[in-house]
């Protein structure tokens, strides 16, 4: 069978990455849905221009993941690296976003901001339960490459959660809170996916289903107000 050429391969994969973000491309309508799923009961104009642009700088970082994930050794199926695509994506942007915004209105807070203040209690506890369960298994049943993948996947977690945790506030408090909110439980929700598929598909099948349990758990809207 004849080898297809890496170059041309690559293209596909950016050229699959580019529909995607065609497809997936958010509009001001999709900045206001996700502040409200997120705790902003009737968000303005210009809390949606800030929950519109929280959704671009992630999704603008997918196609070029997605083409880098052709070097990247699998480990599972295409489910399992899709994973891998939007959890680095959502690190990344984290990352960035740790760089005040130019020209942003920012609104101090009163007291220090920790992560249970925004973040559900049941959210983090549950990822850490998941990841505890499936290093146990893989330290019982050795596959060293899951482990490594397990700690990788950990680690990006943790930094997320980090970075949602101590990056500069920006603009509207409210909204700010709904999106750390959000970073940390589609995180944790996307790390219970990984870990579910390293251990097995089954338990990938029920990380996925934590994922979408995560991802549309917001805390009560005290917190969010807060």
């Amino acid at each position: 069978m004849r080898e297809i050429n890496p170059w041309i391969a690559m293209a596909a994969f950016v050229a699959t990455g580019l529909l995607i973000l065609a497809v997936l491309w958010p509009n001001e309508a999709n900045g206001a849905r996700l502040l409200k799923k997120w705790g902003v009961a009737e968000p303005d104009a210009a809390q949606a221009h800030e929950g519109l642009l929280y959704l671009r700088r992630r999704r603008l970082l997918y196609p070029w993941l997605y083409a880098a994930l052709y070097f990247v050794p699998k480990w599972g199926d295409d489910v399992d690296q899709i994973m891998v695509v939007v959890l680095a994506g959502t690190l990344l942007a984290e990352l960035l976003a740790l760089r005040p915004q130019r020209g942003a209105r920012r609104e101090a807070l009163l007291t220090p901001r920790g992560l249970f203040d925004f973040a559900s209690k049941w959210v983090v506890g549950s990822y850490a339960v998941f990841v505890l369960g499936a290093a146990i298994y893989l330290v019982i049943h050795p596959r060293w490459t899951a482990l490594a993948w397990l700690a990788g996947s950990v680690l990006a977690v943790g930094l997320i959660i980090w970075t949602a945790v101590v990056r500069p506030a920006g603009g509207d408090q409210a909204v700010d809170l709904a999106l750390r909110t959000r970073s940390v439980h589609v995180a944790a929700g996307l790390g219970t996916a990984v870990v579910g598929g390293l251990v097995h598909p089954w338990v990938g099948v029920l990380g996925l289903l934590a994922w979408i349990s995560m991802a549309n758990t917001t805390p009560q809207s005290a917190k969010i107000a807060k």
